[in-house]
């Protein structure tokens, strides 16, 4: 996607954010569960678009969570054995970089591109947010299962793989950003954000 323009990324994410809410409205008139999530997954987007995100990554987000979230609502996580391990190998990774950016812009970070950054940093940094979305995921998961008695895959192995894949994903994601940051910044380290 190196060549796609900015403006086709946002007009991409914004057909997204539609379908999401389109989701919505399907699930209401259904009588499917999912309303709530799906509802605050479509406020959530909302609010990456008012956050103006770089536009691939606006896209991405988009993406990863609306998957995540419809994976849930229709119930796609048990046609494969292989699906669940992929979803949650790719969200939190997604998450972590926009998270890791947007804390760079808030200043409680240096942004992956500047020069009070090492660039070893970055991969260090958004692997620890990754880590800790997969976590947060993972408790919402038990919660949704053993307290709201929800029909979730869980249990030892899944939590404990889904937390490795999330922190492997969140990596080759930090991995990504540094390589993008330092492709913007330049050799000196100028300090723009990717």
């Amino acid at each position: 996607m190196a060549g796609v323009r900015p403006p086709v990324l946002r007009l991409l994410a914004d057909v997204i954010r539609v379908l999401v809410l389109g989701s919505v409205a399907y699930v209401v008139f259904t009588a499917r569960d999912g309303a709530v999530m799906l509802t605050l997954l479509f406020l959530a987007l909302l609010l990456t678009r008012v956050a103006r995100l770089p536009a691939l990554l606006d896209l991405l987000l988009c993406a990863a969570l609306t998957w995540a979230t419809w994976s849930s609502v229709f119930r796609w996580y048990g046609t494969a054995d292989w699906y669940d391990t992929a979803v949650h190998s790719v969200t939190p990774g997604v998450v972590a970089v926009t998270l890791h950016v947007l804390l760079a812009r808030g200043r409680l970070l240096p942004p992956p591109g500047g020069r009070a950054l090492r660039r070893a940093s970055v991969p260090l940094i958004t692997t620890a947010l990754g880590a800790t979305v997969a976590s947060v995921w993972e408790m919402y998961e038990w919660l949704a299962s053993d307290v709201f008695d929800a029909a979730v895959r869980v249990g030892y192995e899944d939590t404990i793989a889904d937390l490795a894949v999330g922190c492997a994903g969140s990596l080759v994601a930090g991995l990504i950003l540094a390589r993008r940051a330092a492709r913007a910044s330049g050799p000196a380290g100028g300090g723009a954000s990717p």
